[in-house]
């Protein structure tokens, strides 16, 4: 779970109503939180608010298991790793549609705002059986829906902070009769926290329902965002003085229907239509001293396609029989350059997957298939099988085998890297005032490739991820994460160490300190991190203990149906460093912000 989240299961992903039981959606389909094999965590809007959060990227340095390379200005680019999978291999989804570009494989989760996310699951491993490409791990974010129960609500926000760093959002939401809507804009900028990170990021997202006879839906999504975030400044030993920026552009498109056919039977069809036109400029110091951008790489992708699925059964045996179609373009080239393109090329991809659940006393078996043609880089089939059973009343056993893939870039000509994961875990409340939960995973990769400098390895990761959580006392309570990972070269043996193409911390932890008092309308969050990246000696890697972060919210009286609240945020307390890069990309030193929101 992440370190500030009540124990709250997922209802599943669009796949059905919501229940009485909270289902979750790692396998496409829905099952009791006590009948999921994966490691799951799970983030709801409550979370990401207490925290408050600008992006993604925040919420995620919070979670058990994941560590971003580095924390600088809010909205700015950073790498991250799942249990030392790298976030070229982990699929990002809002709303079931694609975030990765296909140029790195990679998403941006500093360009992903928080303000419209209901629930964010998080599966750890592989999960190609269900969702594909997905060889790290999958990050599904689910979007805010209209408000069933008014006509009218809604949200302003305003903060400032260091830099004139600000943030300013609103909201509304509603339904009225069968017609529900949701819509929301948002600017965040900053001068920077660090040298050239000064961004501008505006954003509008709006989700529109009709609930069709029959118990059908059809909803409309549709989201813009534009953003100017500088890269990098700073003197390098391989590059001398650089001076590097983006600009990025993204548009993503959806239309959704379900149709319950029978009590047992539901249809689903998904359309959707994304756009992508994204700027990097590199740049430095000319012969005479002067500032100038020598390359401009645009990238530019489309993506459209379908997804149909049929679901049988109930909580108890279920069975999830879907076909993924997409047709993708994309094209690399240097506008400051007469070269032709490092890529122009487009592929279609058709994916066809079965999987279940089936419960016997207290034991469940989770199957399940999925047969990809890639469109470029031939034909794979992922298989997973997992279990659970309930040990005790509050004693949970969990254990997962699964073969994941991720593909190559159109930039490379490479194989499919490839995965087979096994895990195995235990969830307990039997200790008085205490959770638990331990997971053991292994993975072996296949054809694994870095960034940066692309090599192709054969590498195996293993460890073990421990979270444990306090029953409040007095308001307070505590949570806490630890991963330990020990990875090497399946080939020489040699122990892998962080470099500037990949990221294997063995040893990362996560502690808050949360506090809660309703009658007052305060609550609070203390939350450390801690990283020890193992760098390669001639990696400029960073890590100086724990960074920590102070985030209180005081709720006021209500008046004129208005609910106003106060938040601040003091972060890095300490000034420590956690970075894989000291000459580029340091994370943001000590600073604070501070802001009203009111809610109606």
């Amino acid at each position: 779970m992440p370190l500030f989240a009540a124990d709250d299961a997922l209802e599943d992903l669009g796949i059905i109503e919501a229940q009485a039981e909270s289902v979750v959606s790692a396998s496409r389909s829905p099952r009791p939180a006590s009948r999921i094999a994966e490691n799951i965590t799970v983030i709801t809007a409550d979370d990401i608010e207490r925290l408050n959060a600008h992006t993604l990227a925040e919420v995620l340095q919070t979670v058990p298991g994941i560590q971003l390379d580095f924390l600088r200005t809010p909205g700015t680019f950073s790498f991250f790793n799942v249990q030392g999978a790298l976030n070229t291999t982990v699929l990002v989804l809002v709303d079931g549609i694609r975030q990765n570009d296909f140029d790195q494989n990679m998403a941006i989760v500093g360009l992903i705002p928080v303000q419209q996310i209901e629930r964010i699951e998080i599966i750890k491993g592989a999960a190609s059986a269900a969702w594909g490409p997905a060889l790290g791990g999958v990050i599904n974010i689910i979007t805010k829906s209209p408000d069933a129960e008014r006509k009218f609500s809604g949200m302003v926000s305003g903060s400032t902070g260091s830099q004139f760093t600000a943030d300013s959002r609103a909201e509304v939401s509603g339904t009225l009769d069968r017609f529900g809507y949701y819509l929301t804009v948002a600017n965040l900028r900053s001068d920077g926290l660090t040298p050239n990170t000064g961004t501008n990021q505006n954003n509008l997202f709006t989700k529109l329902s009709y609930q069709l006879p029959h118990n059908g839906s059809l909803t409309f999504g549709l989201s813009y965002l534009t953003a100017s975030p500088g890269l990098d400044e700073g003197e390098t030993v391989s590059w001398g003085f650089v001076h590097d920026n983006n600009q990025y552009r993204r548009t993503n498109a959806y239309l959704k229907l379900n149709q319950p056919l029978t009590d047992r039977l539901t249809l689903e069809l998904d359309s959707f239509l994304t756009n992508r036109d994204d700027h990097t400029k590199f740049g430095g110091l000319d012969g005479s001293g002067n500032l100038t951008f020598f390359n401009d790489y645009v990238v530019r992708d489309t993506n459209q396609g379908i997804n149909a699925r049929l679901r049988w059964g109930d909580y108890q045996k279920s069975l999830l029989l879907g076909l993924d179609y997409s047709h993708a373009w994309a094209i690399n080239r240097d506008a400051l350059s007469s070269d032709p393109p490092v890529y122009d090329r487009s592929w279609d991809r058709w994916g066809i997957y079965a999987n279940g659940a089936y419960t016997v006393g207290q034991l469940t078996i989770l199957p399940g298939i999925r047969y990809d043609i890639t469109g470029t880089s031939g034909d794979v089939t992922s298989l997973t099988l997992g279990a659970t059973y309930q040990l005790a009343e509050h004693t949970l056993l969990r254990a997962y085998a699964a073969q994941g893939y991720t593909l190559p870039t159109p930039r490379a000509d490479n194989k499919l890297q490839k995965i087979k994961t096994i895990q195995a875990g235990i969830e307990s409340e039997a200790l008085p005032f205490l959770w638990l939960k331990g997971t053991f995973f292994f993975n072996a990769l296949r054809d694994s490739q870095s960034i940066g400098t692309v090599t192709t390895t054969n590498q195996q990761r293993q460890g073990v991820e421990l979270e444990a959580r306090t029953t409040p006392l007095y308001g307070l309570s505590l949570t806490g994460g630890y991963t330990y990972l020990d990875a090497w070269d399946s080939d020489t043996g040699q122990r892998l160490h962080t470099d500037y193409n990949q990221a294997v911390p063995p040893h990362t932890a996560k502690l808050a300190l949360n506090y809660d008092n309703r009658e007052l309308g305060v609550r609070g969050t203390l939350t450390g991190n801690y990283v020890w990246w193992n760098r390669d000696d001639s990696t400029a890697a960073r890590d100086t203990g724990m960074i920590w972060d102070l985030h209180l919210n005081w709720r006021l009286k209500s008046f004129y149906k208005l609910t106003p609240e106060l938040f601040f945020s003091a972060h890095n307390l300490f000034n420590g460093v956690q970075t894989t890069d000291t000459e580029l990309y340091t994370n943001a030193k000590r600073w604070f912000e501070g802001g009203l929101r009111v809610k109606f």
